[in-house]
This record gives structure tokens, sequence and C-alpha cells, in this order.
């Protein structure tokens, strides 16, 4: 069985194909889709402001506002990173002005806001008004930080390009079966099951290798916060565990490498798409999100969702936890079940 593991894995590592799949892609087009995304400007909060400005505002391009209603939610907004910085408007006499801007530190971002908002202050002067300025800086205060422009991209990239690899790995037991290894395996004194099993195992090795890389790039390089290292470590291994079962199933039943990769192309890409990781389910109408939960990357999105979105805890994502087992246990023991039957079949 270990050999059986240490040759698979030997064989996929020295496909460059399989690599360029498994690790430059995904990187690629993490770093495509969130640039195209981009990283929206945060906006600065407003509490009561003046007609007037909130007019300068609506017609300034570069600026985006969002209206608080009072001073403690802009500040627990700020802290948060949900506004970049923040504008009071305070009682003043007719005809004037009076404004404290509030920010928690002296960024980048919190700096162009106030250069904007004195430069909107100079024209309401310029018109005659009285204008007075003011800043407050917050103290620090522990938040947590802001989500990355790919902290959707970066886990959707993962379970679509772990499906789609582990899926057309499928094509190496194909192969096996082709040279008739396979054949005279089980002519050995080994269990069809530990077969099946040796090819599982190797799968899930090469998954972990993927997934581990993805993530530990994912926070370096793209700074996204993947949340509780136990449910990510959950999530991530019962998605492999349930796709190695299916890279199995399609692995006994084509005849040719190439129809394995053409059948494991379209079952990795459709389900990637049912399951969230092109579009996110919440923007869809409730059958398509009910038809996407067929797969179980729809489940896996859902838990990175809670993971990085709500900062949520493993039991939180218990629901999506159990269905991924759910999948992986059907999956691989229907993988077993027929590999008795179709495993020593010739191949065309």
């Amino acid at each position: 069985m270990i050999a059986l593991v240490r040759v698979t894995i030997r064989r996929t590592v020295g496909d460059r194909r399989v690599l360029a799949l498994a690790t430059v892609l995904p990187l690629l087009l993490i770093l495509v889709t969130g640039l195209l995304a981009g990283s929206p400007k945060e906006p600065v909060g407003l509490v009561n402001p003046s007609p007037r400005l909130l007019e300068l505002v609506h017609h300034t391009q570069g600026i985006r506002v969002r209206i608080e209603p009072d001073r403690a939610a802009l500040t627990d907004d700020i802290l948060r990173g949900r506004v970049v910085a923040g504008l009071v408007g305070l009682a003043a006499a007719r005809g004037s002005l009076r404004v404290d801007f509030i920010a928690q530190s002296a960024t980048t971002d919190a700096v162009q806001a106030r250069t904007d908002v004195v430069a909107l202050l100079d024209l309401i002067a310029a018109e005659g008004a009285s204008t007075h300025f003011t800043d407050t800086v917050l103290a620090h205060t522990h938040t947590p930080a802001p989500l990355s422009p790919f902290s959707y991209v970066a886990p959707a990239d993962l379970v679509l390009f772990m499906g789609i690899t582990v899926l057309v790995l499928s094509s190496g037991l194909v192969e096996s079966r082709r040279l008739g290894i396979l054949r005279r395996l089980t002519a050995a004194p080994v269990r069809q099951g530990s077969i099946v099993a040796a090819h599982v195992m190797s799968l899930l090795c090469l998954a972990a290798a993927q997934s581990v890389g993805l993530l530990v790039l994912g926070r370096i390089l793209f700074g996204v916060h993947w949340g509780d290292p136990l449910a990510v470590g959950a999530v991530v291994t019962l998605l492999a565990l349930g796709l190695s079962g299916a890279s199995v199933l399609i692995g006994l039943w084509a005849r040719t490498q190439e129809q394995a990769i053409g059948t494991a192309v379209v079952i990795g890409i459709a389900a990637g798409m049912l399951g969230g990781c092109v579009y996110p389910l919440d923007v869809v109408d409730s059958t398509v999100r009910s038809v996407g939960h067929a797969v179980p990357q729809a489940w896996a999105m859902d838990a990175f969702i809670k993971l990085i979105y709500h900062h949520a805890g493993f039991t939180a994502v218990l629901p999506e936890v159990g269905a991924l087992a759910a999948f992986a246990v059907v999956l691989c023991a229907l993988s077993t079940r027929l590999s008795t039957r179709l495993i020593t079949q010739p191949q065309g």
C-alpha cells in the first residue's frame, strides 16, 4: 500500500501539467480576479452632515460616504475598519459650519480622506459660509483586521482548483488499469479495499500539499485571514477526502486517460460553479442555492465564508463539516464497493 502511494505521488509530481494546474493557475487566477475586483476605497462616515456638504460629496468623484446614525456608531465603524475616517457635524450658528474629523491613525487613506474633506470645506467657505474644523484621534483599540480584497477569490479558487486537480488525477488510476498494474496487485495477497485506500491516500497527500501551499501563499501574498486553523484543516481535509472518492469513481469508469481528464474538468468546473466558486450563492435564488448544495464545494465555501467574513469558530462550521464528512463517507464507500467489479476490467 505504501509503495503504491509512493509511486502515484512520484508520477504525479513528475507531471508538469499537473503541477501547473495545482499551483500556478490558482495563484494567477487569485491575483487577476482580486485585482479586477479591486481594493475598494473605504468610505468616510458622516454624522449630521449639512445639506450643502452632502450635496458636494455626492457630486465629487473619488469620495465614498456612509451615513452613520450617531458618533458612537461612527467610532465603532472606524475601529473595525468599515470606514476609513469620519466627519461629525457640530452645532453652529446660522451661516456657519462646525465639523469634527475623526480618525484612528494617520494612515494613507485617512490622510487622503482628511485632504478631501478640507477641500470641500474650502469650497463651502468660498461660498461665504464660516467653517470651523477640528481633529480627533481615537485611541488604538484591538479590532479584527480589515478584510483583504482577495478574501473571497482565494478560498473560491482553492476549492475550485482542488476539485479540478484531484478529479484530473483519476487519469492515473486509468493508466494503472491499462498497464495491468492493478490486476497484478489483485493477484497478490492484498485486499481490494487496500488498493483503493492507497489511491485515496495518495490523492489526499497531493491535495494536502496543494491546499497548504495555497493557504500559506494566500496569507502571505494576499493577506487573507483564513480563521480558526482547526476548522480550516477539517474543511480542507474532508473536502479532499470526498473529492478523492469521486476521483476514484471517475478512474474506475473511464476507459482512457483522455476520457478521465475531460470528464474531470467538466465535473470540476460545473461543481465549482454550482458550489459558489465563481459567484457567491447568496446572490442567486433559493432554488439555485439548494441545487448548489448537492456538491461538496458549496459546503466548503459556506464554511470559509463563516470563518473569514464572520470570524466564526469551529463549532459554528459543524453543519458544513458534517455535510463534508457525509460526502466523504458516501463517495469513498461507493468507490470501494465498485472497485471489486471494475478495477480489473481491461481497458479499450
